[in-house]
C-alpha cells in the first residue's frame, strides 16, 4: 500500500481541509441517509479512497461491520478489491439477528458484484488463525470493541498480517481513550506512526462521528512478527474477557437504569469529546 499516494490523493476527495468540509461526492451522504450505523461521510469518502489506492494484491480488512455502512462505501468502484468484514454482534444482544438481516440486504443492494468475506465471531480469534487471510493487509478499518486493551490488541494482533506498508484506520478514536492504546502500544512496536488525526468537534459530529486516526505502519527488517505479551493479552481477551462480555451483555437488560447511568458516567471519562466531556456518551442502541 503506497501510503504516500493515499494521503497525496486525498485533496482531491476535499475542496478544502476535511476536518471542516465536506466529502466532493454526494454519495457518501446517501448512503449514511440509506443505511443505518455510525461512520460518518468524510469517514465514508476516506474509507473508500484508501480501498482505491490498496493494490489489488492485497486485502481490505474491517473490524465492526454492523449493518455494512462502511463496507458498503469503500467497496463503491472497487470491484477488484478482496474486503473482509468481521463482526460478532455480541454488543446488539437480540437485536444481533436483525442487524445481520440488515447487513445482507444492504450488501445485495450496495455491493453486489464485490469480492466480501463475511466472518462473524472473534475478531482476534480470527486474524491469529493462521491463512484466515490469503493475502497482506494493505487497509484496516477498525471499529470493534472500544476498551484500552481491545484498542491495544487491535493493532497488536494485526500487525503479523500486515502488508509491509500499511494503512491504519481506527474509528472513534477521538475518545482519550484510544490514544492512550496508541501511545502504550507504540512505546514497543516499531514502526507505528499516526500521521493523521480528523477529531470528532462533538458527540456523534455529522463529519467524523467520534473522530477517526490514520496510522501508517512500516513493517521493521529482523523483528519478530508477534511478541510473547501481545499473545498472552489476547489469549486473555478471547477467554476470561470475552465470556465477561458476554454475561455483561445477557445481564444489561435486566440492570435498573439507575444502575446504568452510573456506568455510562464512568465510561464518559474515556469517551469525553470537546464540550460533551461531562455528558455521557449516546447509546449506540
Amino acid at each position: 500500500m503506497d501510503t504516500s499516494a493515499f494521503f497525496a490523493r486525498l485533496e482531491a476527495a476535499f475542496p478544502a481541509d476535511p476536518q471542516d468540509c465536506d466529502p466532493i461526492d454526494p454519495q457518501w451522504q446517501t448512503i449514511v441517509a440509506d443505511v443505518s450505523g455510525f461512520t460518518a461521510r468524510n469517514e465514508l469518502a476516506v474509507l473508500n479512497l484508501a480501498a482505491t489506492c490498496m493494490p489489488s494484491s492485497e486485502a481490505y480488512l474491517e473490524v465492526g461491520t454492523y449493518k455494512g455502512r462502511s463496507i458498503c462505501a469503500a467497496v463503491q468502484n472497487n470491484v477488484d478489491k478482496r474486503f473482509y468484514a468481521v463482526e460478532n454482534f455480541l454488543e446488539f444482544g437480540m437485536a444481533g439477528q436483525l442487524a445481520r438481516d440488515e447487513l445482507t440486504s444492504n450488501l445485495e443492494r450496495y455491493a453486489a458484484g464485490s469480492d466480501i468475506r463475511l466472518v462473524e465471531g472473534d475478531c482476534f480469534k480470527f486474524m491469529s488463525r493462521p491463512g484466515a487471510i490469503d493475502r497482506p493487509v494493505g487497509v484496516y478499518f477498525y471499529d470493534g470493541e472500544h476498551t484500552l486493551l481491545a484498542h491495544y490488541l487491535a493493532l497488536a494482533v494485526v500487525e503479523p498480517l500486515l502488508a509491509d506498508e500499511a494503512l491504519v484506520l481506527v474509528d472513534d478514536a477521538t475518545w482519550p481513550m484510544v490514544g492512550r492504546a496508541h501511545a502504550l502500544f507504540m512505546r514497543t512496536h516499531p514502526g507505528w506512526r499516526v500521521q493523521a488525526t480528523w477529531d470528532a468537534r462533538q458527540v456523534e459530529d455529522p463529519r467524523w462521528a467520534n473522530g477517526l486516526h490514520a496510522l501508517v505502519f512500516h513493517r521493521v527488517a529482523d523483528r519478530p512478527r508477534t511478541r510473547r505479551v501481545d499473545e498472552v493479552l489476547r489469549l486473555y481477551e478471547t477467554g476470561v474477557q470475552r465470556h465477561l462480555n458476554k454475561a455483561a451483555w445477557r445481564c444489561a437488560a435486566h440492570v435498573p437504569e439507575p444502575a446504568k447511568d452510573v456506568v455510562r458516567a464512568f465510561m464518559a471519562r474515556s469517551r469525553a469529546i470537546g464540550t460533551d466531556a461531562r455528558r455521557p456518551p449516546t447509546s449506540k442502541g
